[in-house]
């Protein structure tokens, strides 16, 4: 959970939410973390950016043109930036995704399913880079998202598609609500280890 205070100015978050612009002031505008780890109240260093100095409510990145682009939609696509299984799902309209999270904002299902299809998979494997101890893939916008060749399906085909990218989402959160210990990729990790025989650690 995060304080999204994007659209309001100083003065009325003070005046409204008392506590939240406290919190902010001290965490965000007068705390910075000095090298050895000791916290020292002298203010931040806003790498000489007047835009952030001046609006430190916000968040370094307000990304304007996502919130516009997902004005009017029920739900829209992500996937998490960095995961060791490439999975995309929707999200409802109200989460606003933050930097980790690769987000789409679309609500067609027919580009759910393309994008979960193996061939998207195999495509951004082969696109994006890797990260970390688990060398774990990651999901690069420009990269495996933006030239990616999307398929020049007819009315029947991306119905079909869409009916299936529907089924694939509600039934991935509804095990995950029946199993709340499970996380989407201990879901996946799970079906990793059915797919190789062994039995599945669900219950």
């Amino acid at each position: 959970m995060v304080i999204d205070l994007f659209g309001l100015e100083a003065d009325e978050i003070r005046n409204r939410f008392p506590e939240v612009y406290q919190h902010v002031k001290m965490e965000v505008k007068e705390k910075i973390i000095t090298k050895d780890g000791k916290e020292k109240k002298v203010g931040r260093d806003w790498n000489n950016r007047d835009y952030r100095r001046l609006n430190w409510w916000l968040f370094g990145e307000n990304v304007p043109e996502l919130r516009k682009a997902l004005v009017g939609l029920r739900r829209y696509i992500a996937t998490v930036e960095t995961m060791k299984h490439r999975v995309f799902q929707f999200l409802d309209a109200s989460i606003l995704p933050d930097n980790k999270l690769v987000a789409v904002a679309i609500g067609d299902a027919e580009i759910l399913g393309v994008l979960s299809s193996s061939t998207h998979v195999v495509w951004s494997l082969r696109a994006g880079g890797w990260l970390g101890v688990g060398n774990d893939p990651v999901y690069v916008k420009t990269q495996c998202l933006d030239p990616f060749p999307f398929p020049n399906a007819n009315t029947i085909q991306k119905q079909t598609i869409r009916v299936i990218a529907e089924e694939l989402d509600l039934h991935r959160k509804r095990v995950l609500a029946e199993h709340p210990h499970l996380t989407l990729t201990g879901l996946y990790n799970v079906l990793e280890m059915l797919r190789a025989g062994k039995k599945s650690a669900l219950a």
